[in-house]
């Protein structure tokens, strides 16, 4: 037995070898289809937007005796539908894809300069603004509106809560979660303010509507909006930020975020920063049955090369939203880029 396991080990050698001394060749093709569904009944329950991903992997070489080699394999739906994106570009000045790949609003939900991580994200929980991520939807941008340096980002998605789409020629996502969500809407503004070196701002509103059709159920619709701003002058940057989330109708909860950072970059390879960030949440239609939550950060990350430490330490205090509830944590963090 001893024997054999030398020779299949042998072999083995023998044979990656003969793979590396002979680089073999790779290609890959495939297609994507968008396809938009309308029906009746139940059958429209789902988001009407769908995709049908195929990508084929096809490897080949040769070994040293003249054997070849080949191997394929095709990937299809399941495997390809998360976080796709098929773009077009050069549309009316900017670019237009059908993506899960996030929602414009999420992509500035803190936007507070940081050395390693947010102040709320080690404890506690934040009903942070949030537009209609990782569902399937229409994505349009342009990246400089009239000259002005500011960028424009809009998704529409036919029903959100549907997550990725799961395939062509039929909705996708009817589940019972999502069966009384209806289309959602994002939109952001973003960029550095002509004139002012260092200033940056930015903006960004989301509506998600409901159709509730049961009594005692009122809300129709859920928004979200967010404004911030930046400063950097040499080494430090500032930054302040607002957000709002609330519920329409009698029993809807409603947040107001507050966001506030400053970063020093002490060397090109080492920085520091604090980060506070204060979430005040009101239940219901009652303006004073409110709670606030509260976080303090203080991060540090330092580089080397392709290697990153990071150290993250956090108080909150009404944590998830529950008085008198206490966390801290500290978090450090080694991160290798290849």
């Amino acid at each position: 037995m001893t024997n054999i396991k030398k020779i299949g080990l042998s072999a083995l050698a023998g044979a990656l070898a003969m793979t590396s001394a002979h680089a073999g060749s790779l290609s890959v093709t495939g297609a994507m289809e968008v396809s938009y569904t309308k029906g009746s009944g139940k059958h429209t329950t789902g988001n009407p937007l769908g995709q049908n991903n195929e990508l084929t992997f096809a490897a080949s070489t040769e070994l040293d005796n003249g054997v070849t080699v080949a191997y394929k394999n095709t990937a299809t739906d399941t495997a390809l539908a998360n976080d796709s994106e098929l773009v077009f570009g050069n549309i009316l000045g900017g670019t237009l894809a059908f993506q899960s790949t996030g929602s414009p609003l999420d992509g500035i939900d803190n936007k507070m300069p940081t050395a390693f991580n947010d102040a709320e994200g080690a404890v506690g929980s934040i009903a942070d603004v949030s537009g209609a991520n990782g569902d399937f939807g229409i994505r349009y941008t342009l990246s400089d509106v009239l000259g002005s340096g500011i960028k424009l980002d809009y998704n529409y998605v036919p029903k959100h809560g549907t997550g990725d789409a799961t395939g062509d020629g039929g909705p996708g996502g009817d589940t019972a979660g999502a069966q009384n969500n209806q289309d959602a809407h994002d939109i952001t503004l973003t960029g550095a303010v002509p004139g002012v070196e260092g200033l940056s701002v930015g903006a960004g509103y989301s509506k998600k509507n409901y159709d509730y059709k049961a009594a005692g159920t009122p809300v129709q619709t859920q928004e979200s909006g967010t404004a911030y701003a930046t400063y950097a002058y040499g080494p430090v940057t500032v930054g302040y930020q607002v957000g709002a989330v609330g519920d329409t109708g009698l029993g809807g909860n409603a947040y107001k975020n507050t966001y506030m950072g400053i970063s020093y970059a002490i060397s090109d390879d080492l920085s520091v920063a604090y980060n506070n960030t204060v979430s005040r949440k009101t239940a219901g239609a009652v303006t004073f049955n409110s709670l606030e939550q509260e976080w303090d950060n203080i991060s540090l990350a330092y580089s080397m090369g392709g290697m990153t430490i990071g150290v993250s330490d956090s108080d909150c205090s009404n944590c998830s939203y529950t008085s008198g509830q206490k966390q801290s944590e500290t978090i450090i963090n080694l991160t290798v880029a290849f």
